[in-house]
């Protein structure tokens, strides 16, 4: 993922995180740097169609997410009413590693600087599991399901990454795990290499109101994200091939709009090589793209500028 320079929703460089072209800490808010909130509301999962369905919400004044979860397949229903929070995704830390570690190096995959990249990227493999999450909006909510196992995960925001208190919390897994019934998706997206160069593998059609199965079969120790951009009407392929050249070769967005509505992305955050997710996100029909902000693990190159972008119809 990357940040975007100077709106509030999309930073700079990877995004590889979405994340920064610039040093700019994030959204500038006073709730930015406020350490997350937590209800009672949140902290127990519902039953829905024999799914364990987790709530978490954003706010101005922080995040509320869920504190336990049984183990097996769960999904993470995600929304805000903050136009600057939003990108909520879940990491497994590797035992005795703190937030602050792996913030540490997430930061230096953020700087959109080669060396720091391949540095930051080396570092989070020994760190944390990235397993996705979703990027949302006040008024595009989104869920996304997978498995998880016993032990301890954090949520946190990709927008509060900078702020001096980064919007996180725990979750602990724990109990017996369910046989819940999972979304039944329309179509599986699948990012992999094809001739040592990045593609999106469209197997099936996307529809409006079913799940997009997101799949991460990228060589081992490359994450990759898949946010979606409807496109307007008028809007051609060799627009958006425009857009993508004038990114920088490590992954800095241009200087000027192009035809993606970077305030309206939603889509899967960053995920390990071999990891998996169903999201259930706001389509609607028309045209979208498909993109990837991260940059490769090995030389800090722009996945997106390499043509992992894809333009598909959503039905």
């Amino acid at each position: 993922m990357r940040w975007k320079r100077t709106r509030h929703t999309w930073a700079a460089t990877a995004t590889g995180a979405l994340l920064a072209l610039t040093a700019t800490a994030g959204p500038g808010t006073a709730a930015a740097a406020q350490p997350a909130a937590r209800s009672a509301v949140t902290q127990s999962a519902a039953e829905e169609q024999g799914r364990q369905v987790l709530e978490i919400r954003s706010s101005v004044d922080g995040m509320d997410a869920p504190a336990t979860a049984r183990p097996g397949q769960v999904t993470f229903r995600v929304s805000t009413t903050d136009p600057a929070s939003g990108w909520i995704s879940l990491v497994r830390p590797k035992p005795g590693v703190t937030f602050a570690d792996f913030r540490s190096s997430l930061l230096k995959i953020i700087n959109a600087v080669g060396p720091d990249i391949v540095e930051g990227s080396a570092e989070i493999q020994q760190k944390a599991e990235l397993l996705g999450g979703t990027v949302i909006h006040p008024n595009l909510p989104a869920s996304f399901t997978r498995t998880v196992e016993p032990g301890t995960y954090w949520f946190f925001d990709y927008q509060h990454i900078r702020a001096e208190n980064p919007r996180h919390s725990v979750l602990t897994v724990s109990g017996t795990a369910g046989t819940a019934a999972k979304p039944t998706p329309a179509a599986t997206l699948t990012g992999k290499l094809v001739d040592g160069q990045p593609y999106w593998d469209l197997d099936g059609t996307v529809q409006a109101g079913h799940a997009v199965r997101f799949r991460n079969a990228m060589p081992a120790g490359q994450n990759i994200e898949a946010i979606f951009f409807r496109l307007a009407e008028d809007t051609t392929e060799e627009d958006v091939r425009a857009y993508v050249d004038d990114f920088g070769d490590t992954g800095a967005f241009p200087d000027y709009p192009g035809p993606l509505d970077l305030d309206q992305g939603t889509g899967g955050l960053p995920m390990n090589s071999g990891e998996t997710s169903l999201l259930e996100l706001t389509f609607q029909p028309g045209r979208y793209v498909v993109v990837d902000f991260f940059s490769d693990a090995k030389d800090g190159s722009s996945l997106i500028k390499r043509g992992h972008w894809k333009i598909f119809e959503v039905k």
